[in-house]
């Protein structure tokens, strides 16, 4: 049986896709580290209970606001560990980020690598879903409508640059790192 290195999707017209040999530890280090920050939405709910028994959760402003927070929490958090190498799913699966050419990641890489990879896209989402609880889906609004494609495209993009055979997504080459595999000490391919 061939190892996960080695796969490849020829599609169409003979294209030759070779899928990146880290791509499936990526994506579940990410759903791991999704968990907690799921947790960390969780935790603000009694917040948002509050908000909507008052005049504050009528407010769509205040309300967007409150759900920048935990994505604030969890930027925080992914930030401080990827700057130590790597969050909990990424330890959990042998991985770590690094910068280009080797070596830890500064803290400005890792806030930058977040805001694209996970920030800016789920507060993008919440400006969705906030804006269609409020009413705004009913009538014809083109900024919704392109914030909506904007989110729906980094997030593909994300997924895609992880499944790629370089492995190199969107928020590495902004924030110029790279995910490697842990329990070798070599540089990667994708440095």
């Amino acid at each position: 049986m061939q190892g996960v290195s080695s796969l490849r999707y020829v599609g169409y017209v003979g294209y030759s896709y070779s899928m990146n040999p880290l791509a499936s530890r990526r994506i579940g280090a990410y759903l791991l580290d999704a968990t907690s920050y799921l947790g960390i939405a969780a935790a603000t709910i009694p917040f948002g209970l509050l908000a909507v028994r008052t005049e504050l959760g009528k407010s769509q402003g205040f309300v967007l606001t409150a759900s920048a927070v935990p994505v604030a929490i969890a930027l925080g958090y992914a930030t401080h560990a990827e700057a130590r190498g790597g969050t909990w799913g990424k330890r959990r699966f042998n991985l770590r980020v690094n910068r280009v050419g080797g070596g830890p990641v500064s803290k400005g890489s890792a806030l930058v690598r977040n805001l694209v990879k996970f920030a800016i896209p789920w507060q993008l989402g919440h400006t969705v879903a906030i804006s269609a609880a409020f009413g705004r889906f009913h009538r014809p609004d083109p900024t919704l409508f392109g914030i909506t494609i904007v989110t729906y495209a980094v997030i593909g993009a994300g997924i895609w640059g992880i499944l790629r055979s370089s492995g190199v997504t969107l928020h590495d080459m902004i924030a110029s790192t790279r995910v490697v595999d842990a329990t070798t000490k070599t540089r990667s391919p994708t440095d």
